[in-house]
């Protein structure tokens, strides 16, 4: 039995130290402030892409509306009804 426990102590101490040495190392690591500057550019360009986007989306939907909305002037009197033409005698 007492060699099962310094088997799971030893165990306990490797998983441990290896645990500080991982947050040492994580400590000593420098700032991407590069990654993070390119990542805020990217993050921007989209959203300004979507944004205008967006605008020249509802630009051109209003154009649409105000063409149809627009009335015609009519060039020539439009008849109420036709009489289609008598066809000749062969």
């Amino acid at each position: 039995m007492p060699d099962d426990t310094e088997g799971q102590d030893a165990l306990q101490r490797a998983i441990g130290e290896r645990a500080r040495e991982f947050a040492a190392d994580n400590r000593q690591q420098p700032r991407r402030y590069w990654q993070h500057a390119i990542t805020l550019i990217a993050a921007v360009l989209v959203v300004a892409l979507v944004f205008f986007g967006f605008d020249v989306f509802l630009t051109s939907m209003q154009k649409l509306i105000a063409i149809m909305g627009a009335e015609p002037t009519p060039t020539e009197p439009m008849p109420v009804f036709m009489v289609p033409e008598s066809p000749g005698e062969p």
